[in-house]
């Protein structure tokens, strides 16, 4: 969904890259970070995924492996943006914050998903048939998905999309829910599909929501509970 108040840029960099070919696997999903601009009383406020928060929660007991990687990446971050306007590098998201630990074995609550609980969405003969697949039905045009997004970790069988949602049941539908305090949770979005060697992943809704908005209570989550079920829908549409 369009809204001329918000705009994302999906990075990468040879750091997260060098980091996702240590591991492999589903930390795919953390080849890309993004930088969000929201137009906000009058000042427009620049965020960005915060890269150690998602960083522990991607590679989790593997973190120890990357840090390094990650610690790079973001001190060039931080060089980037502390020319931009009044720089303040402030943290948030989560008021109590989240440590190393629990965000590596995250859970919104016990019996919820966790970065393991991965929505398969399909199967291929192989890594190259998947991605053709997609690339094709992205081109040809699926309703309601539009392709923001697509990296493939050099050396690696993964390839990571992230895709815009629209229609009534995309962003515009579930994110003025969530997305109640300030700033912004922009670079919340897009949201992303991962191909691994032959199958194709979507982290799921419960776990990859939750991890972007850890504050919200059960009752506001409640009030999107098909989400996860609709984005699923909408991912399923592009590998079908």
């Amino acid at each position: 969904a369009r809204d001329n108040n918000r705009w994302v840029i999906a990075i990468t960099s040879t750091d997260l890259d060098k980091a996702v070919q240590k591991t492999g696997g589903l930390t795919g999903f953390g080849s890309v970070l993004r930088i969000a601009f929201t137009r906000e009383q009058n000042k427009t406020i620049v965020s960005y995924t915060n890269p150690s928060y998602w960083g522990n929660a991607y590679f989790r007991n593997k973190y120890s492996q990357v840090s390094s990687n990650y610690a790079a990446f973001h001190s060039k971050l931080k060089k980037a943006f502390a020319g931009v306007g009044t720089y303040s590098g402030t943290g948030f998201g989560s008021k109590n914050g989240l440590t190393s630990s629990k965000l590596q074995s995250y859970q919104y609550m016990y019996g919820m998903p966790d970065f393991d609980d991965t929505e398969l969405l399909k199967s291929f003969t192989s890594h190259s048939e998947a991605v053709a697949h997609i690339n094709a039905k992205l081109k040809a045009g699926v309703p309601h998905v539009r392709l923001v997004y697509k990296h493939k970790v050099p050396g690696k069988n993964l390839t990571l999309y992230g895709l815009a949602l629209s229609g009534g049941t995309g962003e515009s539908h579930f994110l003025p829910t969530i997305d109640i305090g300030k700033p912004k949770h922009t670079a919340f979005l897009p949201y992303e599909i991962l191909v691994k060697n032959n199958e194709v992943h979507m982290l799921h809704g419960r776990f990859r929501i939750a991890l972007s908005f850890p504050d919200l209570t059960m009752s506001t989550f409640m009030k999107i509970m098909s989400t996860p079920g609709d984005i699923e829908t909408l991912m399923k549409s592009v590998t079908n």
